[in-house]
């Protein structure tokens, strides 16, 4: 079975304030995900709540991803501070696996969900092996809040895990869909702000700031 790894450069903006005629300076923080994965798979990102954004949707039939490596680089937006991994599975082996930041994926305390296939439209075996199906971000938004969350199932022995970068990765059964959910904190990626709230920072260390210059 071929390695079929995605590296990812993921650049994480926060967004510029201004305070008056004074103006915050944009906070960037650059990350590398490399993740290797049996069968089709999806990243999407929102917040622990919510599922807002499609970011990388896999195209490409499994034994070939190795050979067509992709990367590429998005931004959070303010608010987003939660990654949503769907693996898709079509075959007899069903795993995730691989590093972001350098940190193992299987050690940030991810939290996998139920099986949600039945919520996603038009899910088949076939189209999922071959690196055909599009997962719907309306879907997983839909399945989210009927979903339950548990300890993900670990795994060390299958062909695809053995070429990981970490050789351990999570599992999870054949002809199913889940999501691993874990915070973009957790892999040393600093989330963008709200603006209102780092409006709010900003005030608070001005005011600081003028008090400490009145005493």
């Amino acid at each position: 079975m071929s390695k079929p790894f995605l590296k990812l450069s993921v650049v994480a903006l926060a967004a510029t304030a201004l305070l008056g005629s004074r103006a915050q300076a944009a906070v960037v923080t650059n990350a590398t995900m490399e993740i290797l994965a049996d069968n089709d798979f999806a990243l999407f990102v929102g917040n622990s709540t919510s599922v807002d954004r499609l970011v990388y949707q896999n195209n490409v039939i499994w034994y070939s991803q190795a050979a067509a490596l992709t990367s590429f680089s998005f931004s959070l937006n303010p608010g987003e501070d939660t990654f949503y991994l769907l693996g898709m599975g079509g075959g007899l082996q069903e795993n995730v696996s691989g590093l972001i930041n350098g940190v193992d994926i299987t050690s940030v305390g991810a939290t996998q969900s139920s099986n949600l296939s039945s919520y996603l439209t038009g899910f088949n075996s076939t189209d999922v092996t071959s690196g055909a199906y599009n997962a719907s971000l309306a879907n997983v938004q839909t399945a989210l809040p009927n979903l339950t969350w548990g300890a993900p199932d670990y795994n060390t022995t299958d062909t695809v895990i053995g070429y990981s970068p970490n050789h351990e990765g999570y599992d999870f059964p054949s002809d199913t869909a889940v999501l691993f959910k874990f915070g973009a904190a957790t892999v040393n990626i600093a989330p963008t702000p709200e603006p209102a709230s780092l409006a709010l920072s900003i005030m608070g260390s001005a005011g600081l700031i003028l008090f400490r210059r009145r005493k």
